[in-house]
């Protein structure tokens, strides 16, 4: 093997000579050289190549890396700059929430009223992000901060839709409890007769007068004063014709000394609805309506409701 090499290298120090002849008529030049130096000269070559191709290729995945870095860091910057606005309309989405429960007189969940009273503006990262990224120092925002507030936003928004739920059973409920209680006058006119002890305007005594009298003209127009189902029409000794509506499970009203009833029993009648027609039927004195209120089948002063409502 030694031999070998020996006889490799003897062959690499054997000339060779180039000539180069011009086309004038000016002489040839020789270049002489050993087959050596042009190993030399290719490998060297070949080397320059390579550590030319992997410098060049370092330099561009540098330049890649650091360009896909800023984008990143722009997308990060934009992100923040919407967290920031789904912040401020979440913030305005609780304070909707509060009013409407104040309306309502619901009491607001403790959770909520903490985070409300806990926001007074975006973020230090949230208000400089998209400004650090276009001065160039989007290196510094903290994409563990960002995750951190995104996930904190989706559990608040959580929040928010769940109150909102709520807040929308509750405006239900207060629908369907206004529409089924009796809250309005249930026809134009003065009241004669309160609520209460008086003397009998035909028999002379002292009784406890459970509802109330509204004179007007002969066929005034006589109203529901609730949503309700008409449970009684007919004539009733000393009422006259008379129409009785339940309303849900609590209310009833009672509508007396009707000249007419425009209504029929088992018909659903809503609030406002014309059912009757004032008159002076049964134990009567003159036309008026006999307006009573019942809850839990107790009569209870008809006065407070068209007083808040008339």
């Amino acid at each position: 093997m030694f031999k070998s090499f020996n006889n490799v290298l003897k062959k690499l120090k054997n000339k060779v000579t180039i000539v180069f002849i011009p086309h004038s008529t000016a002489k040839p030049v020789r270049i002489n050289f050993s087959l050596m130096f042009l190993a030399v000269c290719i490998v060297s070559w070949t080397g320059l190549t390579l550590w030319a191709g992997f410098v060049s290729g370092q330099k561009i995945d540098y330049y890649r890396i650091k360009a896909d870095n800023k984008i990143m860091h722009l997308r990060m910057a934009l992100l923040s700059d919407k967290i920031k606005e789904s912040k401020q309309m979440l913030l305005q989405v609780m304070h909707n929430d509060q009013h409407i429960r104040s309306l309502l007189a619901m009491g607001s969940k403790r959770v909520i009223i903490e985070d409300s009273l806990g926001y007074g503006g975006p973020t230090a990262v949230e208000s400089s992000a998209l400004t650090m990224a276009l001065n160039g120092n989007a290196n510094k925002i903290s994409y563990e901060k960002l995750s951190k507030q995104a996930v904190q936003l989706l559990e608040e928004y959580k929040l928010s839709i769940k109150s909102y739920d709520e807040v929308v059973d509750n405006i239900n409920i207060q629908r369907v409890k206004f529409r089924y209680t009796p809250s309005i006058w249930p026809c134009e006119g003065i009241i004669t007769s309160p609520f209460g002890f008086r003397i009998h305007p035909v028999l002379k005594y002292k009784f406890f007068h459970t509802a109330i009298d509204i004179a007007n003209v002969y066929g005034t127009s006589i109203k529901a004063t609730a949503d309700g189902v008409v449970s009684f029409t007919g004539v009733q000794r000393g009422y006259g014709n008379v129409v009785v509506i339940r309303h849900g499970s609590q209310y009833k009203t009672v509508y007396g000394h009707l000249s007419k009833i425009l209504v029929k029993q088992g018909e659903f009648v809503e609030k406002g609805k014309e059912i009757a027609k004032m008159g002076s039927t049964g134990r009567s004195t003159g036309s008026h309506l006999h307006y009573e209120i019942l809850y839990n089948n107790k009569p209870i002063n008809p006065n407070k409701y068209l007083r808040n409502n008339g």
